[in-house]
C-alpha cells in the first residue's frame, strides 16, 4: 500500500472489516449457547440463523463487487428476522405447526397462507406492552418504511437495479447497504439473546450497538 493510500484508507473495504467485526463479536456470545428448545422456539431460531446467513452472503457479495445482487438479499435478510420475531411474539401455535411440519407438497401449500411482512408486524405491534418490547416493533417498522420500495426494486428488476447497472453503484449507497444489513444482523443478534433466556448474554448484546456504531445506521445508534 503506498503512503497515500495508508492516509486515505478504502471507505468500503474499512466498513467491510468493521462488519466482520461486528460479526465476530455477534458470534462470540451466542457460541455454545442454549437455546429455547419449544417448537415456537426452534421455529424462530431457525429464521435467524436463516437471517444471519443472508447477512453473511451480501457481505460476501459486496466484497466481490457485486452490489447489485447484495441488495437484493437485504429483502430477504429482513423478512427472516421479521418472522422470527413475529413466531416469538405473535404467531399461533397454528402457525408454528405449519412452518414446523416435515417438507412436503400439503406442508408448502399449507405455509403459503401465512402473513406478509407487513401483517407480521402489525401482529407483532398489536402485542407492544404484552411481552413485546416496543423497541423491537419500532425497529422493523421504520426499516419497512425505509427501504421497502427500494428493496422491492432489486428483487422485481425494477429502476433501482437498472439504474444502478447503467449508472454505476455509488460509494456511499454500499456504505449504507451495508450498516443497514449489519442492523439487521444486530437485531437478529439480540433476538437469538432473547431465545437463551440467559440474561449474562442478553446483556452484553445490548451493548454492541454503541461499541460498533459507526458500521450500524443512525435508527440503531443509541
Amino acid at each position: 500500500m503506498t503512503e497515500k493510500d495508508q492516509n486515505h484508507p478504502d471507505p468500503l473495504e474499512q466498513m467491510l472489516l468493521r462488519s466482520d467485526a461486528l460479526h465476530e463479536r455477534l458470534n462470540e456470545l451466542l457460541d455454545e449457547s442454549t437455546f429455547d428448545g419449544s417448537a415456537r422456539g426452534e421455529a424462530a431460531l431457525g429464521m435467524c440463523v436463516v437471517a444471519m446467513e443472508h447477512g453473511t452472503a451480501l457481505r460476501a457479495l459486496m466484497a466481490l463487487g457485486l452490489p447489485t445482487s447484495a441488495v437484493s438479499l437485504m429483502r430477504l435478510q429482513f423478512e427472516a428476522l421479521t418472522r422470527s420475531m413475529w413466531l416469538i411474539y405473535a404467531a399461533s401455535d397454528t402457525a408454528i405447526e405449519k412452518l414446523s411440519a416435515p417438507l412436503t407438497l400439503e406442508t408448502e401449500q399449507a405455509a403459503k397462507n401465512l402473513p406478509s411482512a407487513k401483517e407480521m408486524i402489525d401482529q407483532i405491534g398489536k402485542r407492544v406492552g404484552q411481552g413485546v418490547p416496543a423497541a423491537a416493533h419500532g425497529m422493523l417498522s421504520q426499516f419497512k418504511d425505509v427501504s421497502w420500495n427500494a428493496m422491492n426494486s432489486f428483487v422485481h428488476g425494477g429502476i433501482h437495479p437498472l439504474r444502478r447497472s447503467a449508472d454505476g453503484f455509488p460509494v456511499h449507497l454500499a456504505l449504507q447497504v451495508l450498516r443497514n444489513s449489519n442492523g439487521l444482523s444486530t437485531m437478529t443478534g439480540m433476538t437469538m439473546a432473547v431465545l437463551t433466556g440467559d440474561e449474562s448474554i442478553v446483556k452484553p448484546m445490548s451493548k454492541i450497538q454503541p461499541a460498533f456504531a459507526d458500521c450500524l445506521p443512525d435508527l440503531l445508534k443509541p
